[in-house]
């Protein structure tokens, strides 16, 4: 079932989760975990923006909070999932997820209607250094 939200999508989001295996770093020969990446477009609205200011760094936060709506969510997307956001005509820019399947969840009476009519809801962080 398409989201009712369908015809607001103003973001495409790119998440970076973890593939099976492993593989050598030709640069350093260390080990790391193979990774894919998981592409749903989504509706995002800008919740609210902070200012963290350290001796000679500024650290703007951004919250964007919202609903996938594409489809279902990775099962593999989780608290902590990097990736980014691209809005229409602009820069893609990294993000974290803070929040997933928020409040009620997937399942159950509530979760479940609200899954099939919005889709999956989440909260995701931006955050750039000046």
């Amino acid at each position: 079932m398409a989201s009712a939200l369908a015809a607001l999508e103003n973001a495409v989001i790119t998440f970076t989760v973890p593939a099976s295996g492993t593989s050598v770093d030709a640069g350093t020969g260390n080990v790391v975990a193979n990774t894919e990446t998981v592409q749903v477009d989504a509706f995002l609205k800008g919740e609210s923006v902070a200012e963290t200011t350290f001796p000679g760094v500024n650290v703007i936060t951004v919250l964007y909070e919202g609903y996938v709506t594409s489809g279902a969510l990775d099962s593999r997307v989780k608290v902590g999932t990097s990736g980014t956001i691209e809005f229409a005509g602009q820069a893609a820019t990294d993000c974290e997820v803070l929040e997933v399947r928020l409040p009620y969840g997937e399942s159950g009476l509530i979760g479940g209607i609200l899954k099939d009519v919005l889709g999956v809801k989440l909260r995701l962080a931006s955050r750039t250094q000046n």
